[in-house]
């Protein structure tokens, strides 16, 4: 049992910045703090440190207030040298502001240590609390899951093994980094993939974080978000390597980290969050439009409001006035911890400049409301200025719930369009106009919320905009298979040397892809066969005859794989360095016998066949075809980035198209030659795609059907 009388007992909601990073620099201190730095707007309260020091110990340190002021060069000199590292910055949603409430949390079970960054909440830790043998009344999820987890490590295997049975009882919000007494960090995110978490590469090592400008700010590059359910280690000597837990659930990425939290410059889900809420503005300006309002000018609530601000002058077209000067020093009003201490905060945070506003009718534009604290105080600045018409407008939903997966809204009664959740939108405006004397309030409905962010609002946990809740609510059920399997088989298809079809067998013969191979291929002299000789995997070769342009010998030749993925019955099928474009009558068949199938491309590329996709670099072609063919083109016309796909292969008039299962940035660097070029392509296919599988067998370790092409990846 463990002794938590050191521990005090708080109910903690955390919404929070999180870091993890690996670099044989032995500079992981160093880097941590720079990328604390970054993500200081998401916790101004608490920063702190644990780092693996040259004598194989995890050493932590943590201090209340930002991070240039807790983590100093003295700190950083103190912590010492290390690969790993995990910071932490907080933001305290409930319990009072201490030290005690400081992440990381450190916990030692006799020779098992981890220290532990949590971002977002469990909202009912009550039943997980008895497993855990601690005497107090309260204590804070994090707390507890940590010492859970080190509790626990003795009945398993492995930390990842450890993760994924204990993880699943917390039912919530989640993206932690963990770093372990080897020396491995852990990212890891919740099911539902609610709070955001990134992965990113470094010239000597890794990053895990909250958000991608933290990659930005040590020179790191994004490779990719880490999916929903996802267990990402890297060892003490860098190596990197996922895994899968919990029951699969629909995503719901928490749609506020888009409208507010996240920095605009962040890159998340494949949208970066400033266009989105750009976009957010120009929807609310059709709105303003409808309405007949007649605004002169558009004025921002500068910082996080400015895009939307921006979405709003272009749809009118009307000039953005900057009659509100802020001040940063006195921080994020929203993330204040206490009412008291917003409406301080507000009163000293925002000066109205009245010059270019006096005798205007004006609208004002903020991201979002939740207690209206920053709105009320700003009507009334306006009018006293001399504003003719004072009109509010909030690119996003009134806010009628209180969130607890990781934002502070403790109770309903705090705010103010509660009142009228079952009210029509409109009287919602006008009751809310009402109450902070504004002559107009305009707000974005939900379904124009999620469109502007990229996705529809059933992919967006908005439970504080009247959706339904991610824990209690109903859940979304996945269509099941008609036939249940024990182990699963896996059919590669190969037409070459086979090299992606090796990292498959490392994996199973690892024990770390569950299932069994199968190697068909078109080509008899095709070198992976030989390596399925030597391993023992069964083969078939299938080969083609006859010319590519014969429709009739092309139907003919899908019938006869037809006959063979009858004879194998595998549960998935793997396209690795297959040259062939197969027909529909092919892979409708497949979907008719439940079998799911996946193709690994070497570059970028959509679910459609649009012809451009946005990277973390900016808008790039999408490139369709073989080998060389796409990894090339991005060498010569010297783009910054281009990567690898997994997608999921259908019935379709086009080929390379396809639900995304997985994908991963590469960046091009001015040194690069083309073989070097080409090596990292492929060395990101050796870690993707392994990955993809493991994610596909776990769905179908829960009996989903995903051959159907319907499954919200």
């Amino acid at each position: 049992m463990l002794d938590l009388s050191n521990i005090k007992a708080f109910d903690l909601k955390e919404k929070c910045g999180v870091v993890g990073i690996w670099t044989e620099t032995n500079q992981a201190a160093y880097l941590t703090r720079l990328a604390l730095a970054s993500l200081q707007h998401r916790g101004q309260e608490s920063a702190g440190i644990s780092l693996f020091n040259s004598k194989d110990k995890i050493s932590t340190y943590k201090g209340m207030g930002l991070v240039p002021l807790v983590l100093t060069d003295k700190a950083i000199k103190q912590l010492g040298h290390g690969k790993s590292a995990i910071g932490h910055n907080r933001y305290g949603t409930s319990g009072i502001s201490s030290l005690d409430n400081a992440q990381p949390i450190e916990v030692t079970n006799g020779k098992y240590q981890l220290s532990l960054g949590h971002n977002g909440n469990i909202p009912d830790i009550s039943m997980i609390r008895k497993n855990i043998g601690s005497g107090k009344k309260i204590i804070s999820d994090t707390i507890l899951m940590s010492s859970l987890l080190v509790q626990s490590r003795p009945k398993y295997k492995s930390w990842e093994d450890t993760f994924s049975h204990i993880l699943p009882q917390f039912k919530g919000a989640y993206s932690l980094t963990i770093l372990t007494n080897d020396g491995s960090v852990f990212g890891i995110r919740d099911p539902y993939g609610i709070r955001p978490l990134c992965l990113g590469k470094l010239p000597s090592g890794w990053i895990i974080a909250s958000e991608s400008a933290a990659l930005d700010a040590i020179g790191a590059d994004f490779v990719r978000d880490i999916a929903p359910g996802e267990i990402i280690k890297i060892d003490s000597s860098g190596h990197l390597n996922s895994c899968f837990f919990a029951e699969p659930k629909r995503p719901q990425h928490c749609i506020f980290e888009y409208i507010y939290f996240s920095r605009p410059d962040s890159f998340i889900n494949g949208k970066r969050v400033r266009e989105g809420r750009e976009e957010s503005g120009r929807l609310l300006g059709k709105r303003i439009k409808e309405k007949k309002l007649d605004p002169d000018i558009v004025v921002p609530v500068f910082d996080s409001g400015f895009p939307a601000a921006k979405g709003v002058s272009n749809e009118l077209k009307l000039p953005i006035i900057d009659a509100i000067t802020t001040s940063h020093y006195i921080g994020r009003t929203f993330i204040q911890p206490g009412q008291e201490n917003r409406i301080a905060a507000v009163s000293g945070k925002h000066n109205i400049v009245p010059d270019e506003i006096i005798g205007k009718k004006i609208v004002v534009v903020d991201d979002s409301a939740v207690r209206l604290t920053t709105s009320s105080a700003l009507v009334r600045g306006f009018k006293n200025a001399g504003a003719d018409k004072v009109y509010i407008a909030f690119a996003s939903p009134p806010v009628v719930n209180q969130c607890d997966m990781g934002i502070d809204m403790r109770s309903k009664k705090e705010l103010p369009a509660a009142k009228y959740e079952n009210k029509s939108f409109e009287i919602i405006e006008e009751k809310i106009a009402e109450e902070i004397s504004a002559d107009a309030v305009i707000y974005l409905p939900i379904e124009e919320t999620a469109r502007a962010m990229g996705g529809e609002k059933e992919d967006f946990y908005y439970y504080p905009f009247g959706g339904p809740h991610p824990i209690r609510g109903n859940q979304y059920e996945f269509p099941l298979r008609a036939k249940r399997i024990n182990k699963s088989k896996i059919c590669v298809f190969i037409s070459g040397s086979g090299t992606n079809l090796q990292e498959i067998i490392n994996g199973v013969e690892k024990g770390d892809i569950d299932c069994e191979i199968v190697v068909v291929s078109n080509k008899e002299d095709a070198y992976g066969l030989t390596r399925a000789k030597k391993h023992k995997i069964p083969f078939f070769v299938v080969p083609y005859k006859g010319k590519l342009s014969d429709k009739s010998n092309r139907k003919k030749y899908d019938m006869e794989l037809i006959g063979y993925m009858n004879k194998i019955k595998p549960d998935l099928i793997v396209l690795a360095g297959w040259s062939m474009i197969l027909g529909n009558s092919f892979w409708n068949e497949m979907k008719k016998l439940e079998i799911t199938a996946i193709n690994l491309h070497p570059a970028l590329m959509t679910e459609d066949f649009s012809e451009s996709i946005k990277t973390s670099r900016g808008k790039i072609p999408v490139l369709r075809g073989w080998g060389m063919q796409v990894i090339k083109p991005p060498f010569d016309q010297k783009w910054a980035v281009s990567g690898v796909t997994v997608h999921q292969v259908l019935p379709s008039e086009y080929f390379d198209v396809g639900p995304i299962i997985m994908k991963a940035e590469v960046r091009r660097k001015p040194e690069d030659t083309l073989e070097s070029w080409e090596k990292k392509i492929h060395e990101t296919e050796y870690i993707l795609l392994p990955t993809a599988i493991k994610r596909v067998l776990h769905m179908l370790k829960y009996n989903i059907d995903i051959s159907k092409g319907r499954f919200p990846w």
